[in-house]
């Protein structure tokens, strides 16, 4: 392509490490994040951004403080100058300057799932099937990630679910995510759906993908993962509010899904020698 670079990312890493990422003035970039967890930071004290598997990080002139977590790393990464995507620079250039917090927005993160599936599959294929049209299908592809990432706030989203679930199902993940540190026992949530535990088990693992202590747990996790990163509550008692037996539970939750433990998360990178 002549105006988008596409890069495809992979690696292992054994412990936690700090490097940088650098989007000079003018250019900006998509982090289509497929495998392990990423934290970046825009500065040593600067807002966090926890970038899970399966999610998309728009960044726009900023300089990054980015740990990885250990384990396997994947990603790919568009990148490209400002002025190929005129009209969506002036919209994010208008957006911040009415904000009042705009340096918050030069980085933006969402899951894939459930937001941008369909848009995903668009950009596999054109990345797959690279023809003459291949650089627009990709500009088109931009500018739907950028203007959806840039509206609403970052998430991580653990324990997304499909948009199409029958409305019983519906209702019951919902009481779940804004209640997560009830107990959930399994026949109740099988009565408030209106199946058997057994046929229940069977019908959510194959409508929502993993199974309801799953839901559960990720849940929690996720609750837990959002106080960690923004408030300076002790970890037991995060623990004890987002439904966790022990500490030790959220510890393992936290390292099943991101590859890290709770300190990780609140940990403050050491500074970094600067790059010219």
């Amino acid at each position: 392509m002549n105006y988008i670079r596409l890069e495809n990312l992979s690696g292992n890493v054994l412990r936690t490490s700090t490097g940088y990422l650098v989007v000079p003035a003018g250019m900006c970039a998509l982090c289509i994040n497929l495998k392990g967890t990423l934290i970046a930071r825009t500065g040593v004290q600067g807002k966090l951004v926890l970038i899970p598997p399966r999610s998309i990080t728009f960044i726009r002139g900023a300089r990054l403080i980015l740990q990885a977590a250990r384990g396997e790393h994947q990603s790919q990464l568009l990148s490209w100058e400002g002025r190929v995507t005129p009209l969506l620079d002036n919209w994010i250039t208008t957006r911040v300057n009415r904000s009042a917090n705009s340096s918050a927005r030069s980085v933006a993160c969402r899951p894939i799932d459930p937001h941008f599936k369909t848009t995903i599959a668009r950009f596999d294929h054109a990345a797959t099937h690279p023809n003459d049209s291949m650089e627009p299908l990709m500009v088109s592809v931009i500018y739907e990630f950028v203007a959806r990432l840039m509206i609403g706030g970052d998430q991580v989203q653990l324990a997304a679910v499909p948009s199409d679930l029958p409305e019983t199902i519906r209702e019951l993940v919902l009481r779940v995510r804004q209640n997560p540190s009830l107990g959930w026992p399994l026949r109740d949530a099988a009565d408030a759906a209106g199946y058997s535990p057994f046929h229940f088990s069977r019908v959510f693992k194959n409508l929502v993908g993993y199974g309801f202590h799953e839901y559960v747990d990720r849940c929690r996790t996720e609750c837990a993962v959002d106080l960690l990163c923004t408030t300076d509550q002790a970890v037991d008692q995060v623990a004890s509010s987002c439904g966790f037996g022990t500490t030790q539970g959220l510890r393992e939750s936290v390292k099943e899904y991101l590859g890290l433990v709770p300190s990780e998360l609140r940990s403050i990178p050491e500074p970094l020698i600067e790059l010219e």
